[in-house]
């Protein structure tokens, strides 16, 4: 006969092993976790492309440009033509 320490083994591995395969449900295929972390790589490339621009776009209408006072002049004079 099983003792009661045998017993409690045996449920404790079987609480493990339900528990396992709840975790493999919900974790997903290695293709999808590839996809999902490519198209997060690619929201945040191009989230940082529009904050790089947004900043870049206030800097430049509160005149904040100093830095480069020949590249300012030369898309000042570009955009002066653009807008003619």
């Amino acid at each position: 006969m099983e003792t009661d320490l045998e017993r409690e083994g045996l449920q404790h591995l079987a609480n493990i092993e339900e528990e396992l395969e709840e975790i493999k449900r919900r974790t997903p295929s290695p293709r999808r976790a590839f996809w999902n972390g490519v198209l997060q790589g690619g929201g945040a490339f191009l989230g940082g492309i529009v904050a790089i621009i947004a900043i870049g776009g206030v800097i430049w209408l509160f005149g904040f440009t100093g830095f480069a006072p020949e590249t300012t002049a030369y898309l000042q004079g570009v955009i002066d033509k653009l807008q003619r």
